[in-house]
């Protein structure tokens, strides 16, 4: 048997031994012995294959699919193939964001041997293996390195990709580069292909007895570090709960905890703590039948509100919680104790070291006392600072109007105004739905904000918070779920990931429904410093970058239905007409724009 096909044999036998579930290729020649080896255990339905044209869209569905398994509780480590070259280049953008997003992803990079770098031969890079920062481990594989060695060093990357349970940072889930040299022949010869398949029938025959087995030595080496079955929470007077996005972990003790002991919960739209209305099943596990403590508007109630924000003396952080601006100087308040508590939480035990003053009929001293820094009266303070917030901007929104002709108003201000008006009663109503929702940055999940009536499932990419990969992220969450999803996006963040309406022939497309609010740029920056009227010159060139599209000839061209609509209205009846029967050809663009857009 040539080394390659032996090698990439071992790597294929490796991966079933792991626990793999998902393999994701794009098409390349030096990768080739991977295809050989990999595709025929697809076919024996020992793993699935997905197959992309473009390097960068196949790395961002493998994240996808990476989330998706780990929110329905099937988390393993899923792998992207690529062939030399900038080919590994290409897979960057979304190694980082899981790196950031603590999602386990192994890059399998197919390289040339060793002997070809430094001699500038076709498609080499001189060290392949250095190619992708922020990943938790790499590996550079010899041509032709033994069997053993092969799979220990396989073991050893699924492990480094699913990391700890118990860490959020140093030790998180995250992605491994796993650089492998092939030297000619790339192909098989026709007898060991046919060894090759015969060895895969016998894996297929006894997997349901090596099952149980096989999944439990997969859990152990995610959790090889979680020795401790518990992780200790502190409580003093003034404990809040911040809660930014977990990578698809659900945090149902977390919840039950912060309302048995009434924390304020300042939730980001992806957390899972920010769902108002959860699932009869998931209140049952977490023993829970009281109200819940999130505080709407939080942000707005961090700033406007000083007599709150100053009485915090403890934060409880969960997830990653980058979205705004007061929470980010909360958690950089030296006079503030921060812990962090693991994104998978639900893993662990939750004891309480509760350091509040305790009156004798047991109810926290703030309550009894009506401080406002511990107990019910703690709660309702940032409850009730809220709740009004919100009421106030719909009220604001609900008044607007486009003016009136000879009012003197800019049409295009009253434009835009209504616009963003129409953006967030639609994305509070996507959120009120029983989907699942995957959000784009920028306003996209910033429009969430005030939504009170949370029951969707909100994922989002929040590790750096780009907005590239989007469409391919949310196919793969959709394929890992095995559900319909909901993409909320903008036509910018559409734009960067255009490619990603592309599924070849063969190929599953999930079932995803792309709702683009499309208000002709990044308009995000005209709500940020540089909308300042001394830098009024450079905002649109540089910074909103109007481009007068939109999607319809997109979607024809890619083979997607596609309906414009212009009002909230419009939009509820649209999405209404989508009914929850499964169908794996439903692949849906709903663009909402301006009327006065063409």
């Amino acid at each position: 048997m040539s080394n390659s096909s032996a090698v990439a044999q071992q790597i294929a036998r490796s991966l079933v031994h792991a626990g793999a579930s998902d393999v994701v290729f794009a098409p390349g020649s030096r990768s080739a012995p991977l295809v050989y080896a990999l595709a025929p255990l697809a076919e024996a339905g020992l793993i699935r294959a997905h197959v992309r044209v473009d390097e960068r869209d196949a790395a961002f569905l493998a994240l996808g699919l990476s989330r998706g398994l780990r929110a329905r509780g099937s988390e393993s480590a899923v792998a992207v193939v690529t062939t030399s070259g900038s080919a590994v280049a290409n897979l960057h953008p979304a190694v980082l964001e899981a790196s950031y997003g603590h999602l386990p992803l192994l890059a399998l990079t197919a390289d040339r041997p060793a002997r070809l770098r430094g001699t500038g031969a076709n498609q080499t890079i001189d060290d392949q293996s250095q190619v992708l920062s922020d990943v938790r481990a790499r590996f550079d594989i010899p041509a032709g390195d033994t069997a053993e060695a092969v799979h220990r060093a396989m073991s050893d990357a699924v492990a480094a990709a699913l990391g700890s349970r118990r860490d959020t940072v140093t030790e998180a889930a995250g992605p491994v580069q796993f650089n492998v040299q092939f030297d000619t022949p790339l192909v098989p010869t026709p007898e060991e292909l046919d060894t090759w398949n015969s060895e895969i029938k016998g894996l297929a025959e006894t997997r349901v007895a090596n099952a149980e087995p096989r999944i439990k030595e997969t859990e152990d080496i995610g959790a090889g570090n979680d020795s401790q079955t518990s992780v200790e929470v502190t409580i003093t007077e003034g404990t809040v709960i911040v809660a930014g996005d977990a990578g698809g972990h659900s945090a149902e003790s977390l919840r039950a905890l912060a309302e048995v002991h009434r924390l304020p919960v300042l939730a980001e739209p992806s957390s899972p703590l920010a769902r108002t209305a959860v699932d009869s099943k998931e209140s049952s596990t977490s023993g829970s039948s009281e109200p819940s403590t999130v505080v709407p508007a939080h942000a707005r109630v961090l700033s406007e509100h000083p007599e709150l924000r100053e009485a915090i003396r403890t934060v409880i952080v969960h997830g990653k919680p980058t979205l705004t601006r007061p929470v980010a100087a909360l958690l950089a308040d030296e006079t503030v104790t921060v812990q962090c508590i693991p994104d998978a939480v639900d893993a662990f035990d939750l004891p309480v070291r509760d350091e509040r003053t305790v009156a004798d009929d047991g109810r926290a001293a703030g309550e009894t006392q009506g401080a406002a820094a511990s107990g019910l009266t703690w709660v309702r303070a940032w409850i009730d600072a809220g709740t009004p917030l919100v009421a106030a901007a719909r009220t604001e929104r609900s008044a607007v109007r486009s003016p009136e002709p000879g009012s003197g108003e800019n049409p295009e201000a009253a434009s835009a105004r209504d616009f963003q008006a129409t953006a967030r009663t639609v994305t509070e109503h996507l959120a009120a739905q029983d989907i699942t929702l995957f959000v784009a940055s920028s306003n996209s999940v910033r429009y969430l904000s005030d939504a009170t009536d949370i029951r969707a499932r909100i994922h989002a990419s929040r590790g750096l918070a780009g907005i590239d990969g989007l469409i391919s992220t949310a196919t793969g969450l959709s394929l890992g779920l095995g559900e319909p999803v909901v993409l909320l996006i903008g036509d910018i963040a559409m734009l960067h990931d255009i490619g990603g309406l592309l599924t070849p022939s063969a190929e599953d497309a999930g079932e995803v429904t792309i709702v683009v609010l499309n208000d002709d740029g990044g308009a995000i920056f005209s709500g940020l410093e540089h909308s300042q009227p001394h830098l009024g010159g450079f905002l649109e060139r540089y910074f909103t970058v109007p481009h007068g599209r939109g999607f319809a000839d997109f979607a024809a061209g890619y083979g997607w239905d596609h309906e414009r609509v212009t009002s909230a209205e419009e939009f509820e009846t649209t999405l209404s007409q989508i009914d929850g029967r499964r169908n794996v050809q439903a692949r849906r663009i709903i663009e909402v724009t301006v009327p006065q857009q063409q």
